[in-house]
This record gives C-alpha cells, structure tokens and sequence, in this order.
C-alpha cells in the first residue's frame, strides 16, 4: 500500500513542481496586483416573480455600484459580467417588501467585491393581479370634409382584456387607439389600427390591434 502510494506521489514528479510552482507565481501575482475602484450602472433582474401579483412600484432604470477589486478584473468590468438579482419567491401577499441590495444580491466576477450600491435599497409594492374586458374608443384626427361629420362608427373586437395592478384597473374606463385621420373621408372606410393604454402599469392580455369601420354623412 505504501509502495503504491508513493508510485503515486512520484509519478510525473516533475510535470507536478512545475505545476505547483506556476500556481504560486500566479498567486504572487495576483496577491501582488494593486486593487482599484470603479463605477458601472445596471438594471435590475427580477427572478421568480410570483404569477399571482403584479409590481406596482417603478424601479430605477439602473443600479449605481461602486466596486473594488484587482486592476486587471475591474478595468475590463462591463455590464455583462455585473447583474443585480432580487430573488421574489417568498412574496407571497400583496404589500411593500424592502430590498437591501448588499453582495448577497450582486453577482461579481470572482475578486471583486462591491463598495456601496445607489440606491442600497429598493422598496417595492406588490398589488394583487386582476384582469377584465375594456371597452375600445377609437381617437379620429384631421378637420373633417366641409359638410360633413362621422355618422357612425364601430370597432372590432369592441373590447380587448386587459391585466395589470387591482388599483390601476379599477379606475381604467376604456382603452384608446392610435389616431385615425379621417380628414379625406367622405364615404365609408375601415381602419386597421393599434388600440392603447395610457398607463404603463397595465397591458392588454393578447390582442392589441383593432378594426374601426367609419362611415361620414352630410350634415
């Protein structure tokens, strides 16, 4: 046993001291290279958000860190090896829930650490999402025809669904559209357009586009 032990110890002693003796250069080095401090800006990833809430607080477009490390590592830093995760599987209920942002929450090339995170915290609230059918008035533009005016007009689908926080939808009366200039129009015609929600916390479920048939008349 103790011959094939130091077979084994042997065995390419010297691939193994050069092996060794690279590693500890290595280390000399890096434990030798001056540490240095930069800034980068980035956005926040949400993980595991929950299916039954919607966030209603806004974030900031991006997180200001301030981070230190080996020269040869933080002067190369760029923003795809920095990623600010906030992990929300245990929010559960809706309500405000604070995140500190500290290093458990930044992923950093390995020897960089952070210094201090603007913000350093986010406070977030979380309302409970709901869904509902909306009504779909068309916005015309343009001066009409001299004499005429819009006789009658209908849209297809005359509602679209729409989700999003429970008190951003309970004060929604109806989704608009992109304008439909009619200010050549003196018989009938059908327009294709984009329906629209003015608030950004809501989001129609699956359909956007809408048909709008118009029809003018003599006054």
């Amino acid at each position: 046993m103790k011959g094939l032990l130091r077979r084994y110890l042997l065995h390419n002693l010297g691939l193994k001291a050069v092996s060794l003796a690279a590693a500890v250069v290595l280390w000399a080095v890096v434990g030798a290279e001056p540490a240095m401090e930069t800034s980068i800006s980035v956005p926040v990833e949400f993980h595991n958000v929950p299916q039954a809430l919607e966030l209603l607080s806004d974030t900031p477009p991006n997180i200001h860190l301030q981070v230190k490390g080996p020269s040869s590592k933080v002067r190369g830093l760029n923003r795809a090896d920095v990623a600010v995760v906030l992990d929300l599987m245990r929010v559960q209920q809706p309500g405000a829930r604070t995140f500190t942002l500290d290093q458990s929450r930044i992923a950093l090339p390995r020897g960089v650490t952070v210094v201090r995170a603007m913000p350093s915290q986010l406070r977030l609230v979380f309302e409970k999402r709901l869904s509902r059918d909306v009504a779909v008035v068309p916005r015309f533009s343009g001066t009409y025809v001299p004499g005429y005016e819009i006789a009658r007009y209908t849209v297809e689908p005359p509602e679209l669904k729409v989700v999003g926080p429970e008190s951003r939808l309970a004060v929604l009366d109806y989704a608009t559209t992109d304008p439909i200039d009619v200010s050549k129009l003196i018989g009938g015609a059908v327009f294709t357009t984009n329906a629209y929600l003015d608030d950004s916390h809501l989001r129609f479920e699956n359909l956007q586009s809408v048909r709008v048939n118009v029809e003018m008349k003599k006054r």
